[in-house]
């Protein structure tokens, strides 16, 4: 090897250290701005009377099924996983146990199952059996949206029918409206009940909601949803309503309907939930 090319070797090597170290000091700085604006100035009377959770952390999709795709291509799975990730890794920076349905692309399907569908049905047992055996569980699955029009945008909360599950949702999409999709002339979408088709969120035991982080369908949302820098706000922000939310000081916002009866009206556009739906 020549030295410039040592040199450009060092260099490329240098660069990828800068940026990670980039990516780690954006996720805590952010996390901790969010945190701290958020919680009582207190912290011992906040958490003294709590069960802290398992945070059961769900990468949508995978495997097989690679959930929605872009017009210009972009799989969901894998930008599911990466926001994933950096979620657990804030979470366990902050201390709590996490568990994820999924660590990697790759899903392990019995010899039998051949076909696509049963391959879904395999999946969504599997991680069913592991949420509901997680003791003092909360659950957040993270998902990405798609929509025939490229107009819709940005994050939308779906809610189980568990207790405190509403609560939890709610708390977390006023987040995203106040601190990510800040434009509400055009977003005005609240959390909602998840739809009775989605056979995960309908059999969970624990609290749990589901994360539309963005629409695969818009431009704008398709190109920001695969910059580190935005997922990590993404966790971030997902994570500090985690918290506002186990702390019991959390926004109460009026019902709406579950998210199937709301498909014709602006800004509350259907979701896509590929894998989900047998």
């Amino acid at each position: 090897m020549t030295d410039k090319a040592l040199k450009n070797r060092r260099l490329r090597l240098l660069i990828k250290l800068v940026a990670a170290l980039v990516i780690l000091v954006t996720a805590v700085s952010f996390t901790r701005y969010v945190y701290k604006s958020l919680r009582p100035k207190n912290r011992t009377t906040m958490f003294s009377s709590l069960s802290f959770p398992t945070l059961v952390i769900d990468a949508g999709h995978g495997g097989s099924d690679g959930g929605a795709v872009s017009p210009n291509g972009v799989i969901e799975a894998g930008i599911n996983l990466s926001i994933s990730r950096r979620l657990q890794l804030i979470a366990q920076f902050y201390g709590f146990e996490t568990v994820m349905t999924r660590a990697g692309d790759d899903i392990a399907y019995p010899a039998d199952a051949k076909t696509l569908r049963a391959r879904k049905q395999y999946d969504q047992k599997t991680r069913l059996k592991l949420i509901n055996s997680t003791p003092n569980a909360v659950f957040i699955s993270i998902h990405q949206n798609i929509y025939p029009k490229p107009a819709p945008f940005g994050a939308q909360v779906l809610y189980s029918p568990t207790d405190g599950s509403r609560e939890l949702g709610v708390t977390i999409q006023e987040l995203l409206k106040s601190t990510l999709n800040t434009d509400t002339r055009t977003n005005r979408r609240g959390a909602v009940k998840v739809q009775k088709s989605i056979y995960l969120m309908n059999n969970l035991e624990c609290k749990a909601i589901l994360v539309e982080c963005g629409f695969l369908s818009n431009p704008q949302d398709e190109s920001v949803l695969q910059e580190a820098d935005y997922q990590t706000k993404l966790a971030a922000i997902v994570f500090s309503g985690f918290c506002r939310n186990l702390s019991g000081k959390y926004p109460v916002a009026p019902a709406e309907k579950p998210a199937e009866t709301q498909e014709n009206n602006p800004g509350t556009e259907a979701y896509h939930l590929i894998g989900d739906v047998w």
